[in-house]
């Protein structure tokens, strides 16, 4: 095919591209590296019979270590759409942000081989985004998808579980007959076909202060109780299917002479299934009720699964198929699909009853780390795999992905 050709001859601007943009930093706390990315793909994704929009998200909520509610605005997500008003429509989405501050040490690319890159967002998911611009491209140029109507969304927040976000998916879910999604494929190549449910919680105890040595008595210290709840919920661990708890960070305590009468604790939790999710939460619950109990202490609880498990349903299983099939069909190696325990949008998706496949992505690893890596070329296979998908469904085939839609 044609389009195969051309998408090979684009590889060196690709990798160019991608370097240029994963040296611009977009952590996603930092909105003004946010705002120049967001612009910067706003001029150069390049698909200009797409409709576009550039939409405000609202702030999401923030518990300091102070104990107090914060709202922190984000940045926007980005919307192109093509022939909306197809009977036939696909979701391509994948986030802008990446896990690396405005003051990280990683902040520009390195090529380390012919075929290997190294830098912040190379792989997670910066090189996703420019699988889908050259597969759109390509598909465009030759004319391949007149048949379809698609939506790219890429968005700004996803590496803190997409507070800004999940209402956005969820809401534009229904619109479509199923979602390609550009978080990167595993090293081996593998893709994910189903993964744990996640969330976050923080937990704010408050108790009151007093002198350590005049008037301990009259104290009554939030560190300690803090570390009795959070060692039960460590309990946790294990006690269903899959369930793995996290206890990750706790700020407290001031001066040795002074009761401390704040602590604040934050931890994740994974989950293999909804009744696992609801059995966490309420075990939480309980633990924070108790505490609220005992005199002269107060007890705040935050967060939840904002990221439902993905489970492998029947709805994914023609989906699955497609792209064996268009991935065969390139010439490339057959899928191998796994699980994981991580969680990315696709979660959202799937739980707003989208069927998709969330590893679309170029091959990587090392996600979250100094020594993130990308393969440039498989940019360039993921996006033939993608041509190959659309063409064919804007063509008549893979008709068990069409769905009934409101």
């Amino acid at each position: 095919m044609d389009a195969y050709a051309w998408l090979s001859s684009q590889q060196s601007k690709i990798q160019a591209d991608l370097i240029e943009l994963a040296n611009q930093n977009s952590g996603s706390s930092h909105l003004a590296g946010l705002l120049r990315v967001a612009q910067w793909l706003e001029d150069r994704m390049d698909l200009p019979y797409a409709t576009f929009q550039r939409i405000p998200l609202p702030p999401r909520q923030n518990v300091d270590d102070n104990g107090q509610v914060l709202a922190v605005d984000t940045g926007p997500a980005l919307r192109w759409d093509f022939q909306p008003d197809q009977r036939r429509r696909v979701l391509l989405c994948i986030h802008y942000d990446t896990v690396f501050a405005a003051d990280d040490a990683f902040q520009t690319c390195e090529l380390q081989s012919d075929d290997r890159l190294t830098g912040p967002g190379v792989a997670d998911a910066k090189g996703g985004i420019l699988v889908i611009r050259a597969a759109l491209q390509a598909l465009h140029q030759f004319s391949l998808a007149n048949e379809i109507g698609w939506t790219v969304l890429l968005t700004p927040d996803e590496e803190l579980g997409s507070p800004s976000t999940s209402g956005l998916l969820q809401s534009i879910a229904p619109e479509y007959d199923f979602g390609l999604l550009f978080e990167p494929a595993l090293p081996s190549g593998e893709l994910v076909s189903q993964r744990k449910g996640s969330g976050n919680f923080t937990v704010v105890v408050r108790g009151r202060a007093a002198h350590a040595g005049r008037h301990f008595e009259e104290g009554r210290n939030a560190v300690v109780e803090l570390i009795r709840l959070l060692l039960q919920v460590d309990a946790l661990n294990g006690t269903r299917p899959g369930l793995t708890v996290n206890v990750a960070n706790v700020r407290a305590g001031s001066a040795l002479n002074i009761v401390p009468d704040l602590a604040v604790g934050r931890l994740n939790a994974r989950v293999e299934d909804i009744d696992s999710a609801v059995w966490f939460e309420q075990q939480l619950n309980d633990l924070v009720q108790e505490l609220n109990g005992k005199k002269g202490f107060a007890c705040r609880l935050f967060g939840g699964i904002t990221s439902p498990p993905k489970q492998l349903t029947d709805a994914m299983q023609p989906l699955m198929r497609a792209l064996e099939s268009a991935t065969l069909s390139i010439g490339t190696q057959p899928i191998r699909w796994r699980t994981t325990g991580g969680v990315c949008d696709g979660n959202k998706l799937a739980a707003a009853g989208l069927p998709n496949i969330d590893t679309l992505g170029p091959i990587g690893d090392a996600l979250h780390s100094q020594q993130e890596w990308v393969q440039p070329s498989s940019i360039i296979e993921k996006s033939q795999v993608i041509v190959n998908l659309l063409s064919r469904f804007s063509g008549g085939e893979f008709v068990d992905l069409q769905r009934q839609r409101v």
